[in-house]
């Protein structure tokens, strides 16, 4: 490639850096899961091959290499500094709340469970153990997934979009990205037409309260990170299914419904003031 394509690459990813991030978080991610779609394999919880894994690092990759082209060491020391910082406050306690909502629902959940249980993974071989799975899934699905989704595609929306247009926006690509999935896991197999409707409605509160999260932090990636993670334990294990999940799945969309009730009153409240000329 000559410096003039380079140069011209750079422009182009520079001008459109939201249309860069979502094809190449794409390419590299469906470029894993769906050869093995093709293939007729089958990610199973508890189960270490095949593995949806690698794919789920393509938005950390794609955020990465979108924000080197645009913004050079300068926009990469900065995409370090969001993915380090915990800037919580009280914010921290949405992680324990979404852990605790699981552990209310194993407390009323009838079912025998395995000690395994807790910790079968799609993708993940129960013989590494507790703490190893734990890791993989906060580095890989919390850190691979946020370091994009909200790191990269919600710090740029928030810029000119309200929470609930970037919310949605982002819910509508992180949706269509997750499509191989449904062929790949078993789990999302399993779903039915009812089950990928309830499922399509819970991503979308997601989006909508880690976009919150994500603001409200002041930008910390770690942070919507330990939440993706909280969240898919208390979801998308064996001692997560029924009423388990549902219990934290209901707790995310109440939180969504008063996260936009909450933005939406101050967006209101800041337009009153604006049209009676008072300077904010």
């Amino acid at each position: 490639m000559t410096r003039k394509q380079s140069s011209g690459i750079r422009t182009w990813v520079a001008d459109h850096p939201l249309v860069a991030y979502v094809t190449l978080a794409y390419l590299v991610s469906w470029g894993w899961w769906v050869p093995l779609v093709v293939a007729g394999d089958l990610a199973e919880q508890g189960v270490g091959w095949p593995t949806q894994f690698p794919g789920l690092l393509g938005p950390l990759i794609a955020a990465v290499i979108v924000t080197a082209l645009a913004e050079g060491r300068a926009g990469l020391g900065a995409l370090w500094g969001r993915m380090v910082a915990w800037r919580a406050g009280w914010w921290w306690l949405s992680v324990p709340a979404i852990l605790g909502a699981g552990a209310v629902g194993l407390a009323f959940s009838t079912r025998s469970l395995d000690s395994t249980d807790l910790v079968s993974y799609s993708g993940i071989g129960v013989s590494v153990g507790t703490i190893v799975t734990i890791l993989i899934v906060f580095f890989v699905n919390g850190f691979g997934e946020e370091a994009g989704w909200r790191g990269f595609a919600v710090d740029r929306l928030l810029v000119r979009h309200s929470l609930a247009s970037t919310s949605l926006i982002v819910a509508v690509m992180w949706s269509i990205w997750h499509a191989p999935l449904f062929f790949l896991m078993e789990s999302f197999k399993g779903f039915g037409v009812g089950g990928t409707i309830g499922w399509v409605v819970g991503l979308t509160a997601g989006s909508v309260v880690l976009t919150w999260l994500y603001r409200g932090s002041r930008r910390s990636i770690l942070l919507v990170a330990a939440w993706h993670t909280a969240f898919n334990f208390t979801s998308a294990t064996p001692a997560a299914s029924g009423t388990v999940a549902a219990i934290s799945s209901t707790v995310v969309m109440v939180a969504a419904v008063i996260v936009l009730i909450i933005d939406w009153r101050g967006r209101k409240a800041v337009s009153a003031l604006d049209r009676g000329g008072v300077k904010i």
